[in-house]
């Protein structure tokens, strides 16, 4: 099991709570997760409103280490 703490800005308005967990699990550290979000966000933002500028997309992921302890 992961536990993890997303802080971010914009990528909500493109991205739904799967695809930003789906990006997280498969990355390997939490700072290529973190540049990927922010790539797909941008391209999201893109696809989705195109007149629009692209709004300042920024993710910060913690990542938490769970101890499993047997009984």
């Amino acid at each position: 099991m992961h536990l993890f703490s997303i802080l971010a800005k914009t990528i909500w308005d493109v991205l739904s709570n799967k695809e930003v967990i789906d990006i997280i699990e498969s990355a390997p550290a939490c700072s290529s997760a973190a540049r990927t979000l922010v790539q797909t966000a941008v391209r999201a933002w893109r696809y989705k409103y195109p007149t629009s500028k692209v709004d300042d997309c920024a993710v910060v992921i913690i990542r938490f280490s769970v101890a499993t302890h047997e009984l």
